[in-house]
């Protein structure tokens, strides 16, 4: 029986595939295994987000313990989003919990997260007035674990944002 890493079929496609496509790398084998080490393309990678204006935002959501999901869900845009010309700055109310483990998200889960800052709609607005960005996106994690899911700390947030 002959291995499927060396038939002939899948030989006419490698072929075929570095014809047709010769800026995709051929992929090496491991002398002892079946597993194939796949490298990212360059248009797929990311440069490690850097820049003043980056610095500062990260500071001011420590400082203000403020969470946003850009960072909670690891986006490989947060560089181009809080550093760019037209700066966006997404924050994530309710904390950096949420009570649903949906499989295309990387944001902390658990039944049973910690209670919500009383005094989270304040800083969001204090840090909305402090960081000059050209958009603010509002999100929340979900908190099934609340009688109305947090609808109450999201309207007091948009409050203090509009008073602010």
């Amino acid at each position: 029986m002959q291995s499927t890493l060396s038939s002939p079929r899948l030989q006419a496609l490698r072929s075929l595939l570095a014809e047709t496509h010769p800026h995709i790398p051929q992929h090496a084998h491991l002398p002892s295994s079946s597993r194939v080490i796949t490298r990212l393309p360059p248009w797929l990678k990311k440069p490690v987000p850097i820049g003043a204006k980056l610095t500062r935002l990260k500071t001011q959501l420590r400082e203000l313990k403020l969470h946003t999901v850009c960072e909670e869900a690891k986006c490989p845009n947060i560089g181009e989003c809080w550093g760019g010309e037209t700066a966006t700055a997404t924050i994530m109310l309710m904390g950096d919990t949420c009570t649903r483990a949906c499989r295309f998200c990387s944001v902390k889960t658990s039944k049973t997260p910690g209670p919500l800052d009383p005094l989270e709609p304040q800083k969001t607005a204090d840090a909305i007035a402090k960081w000059g960005v050209d958009y603010i996106v509002l999100t929340s994690v979900d908190r099934d674990d609340m009688k109305d899911g947090g609808a109450r700390h999201f309207a007091d947030t948009i409050r203090a944002i509009k008073k602010g």
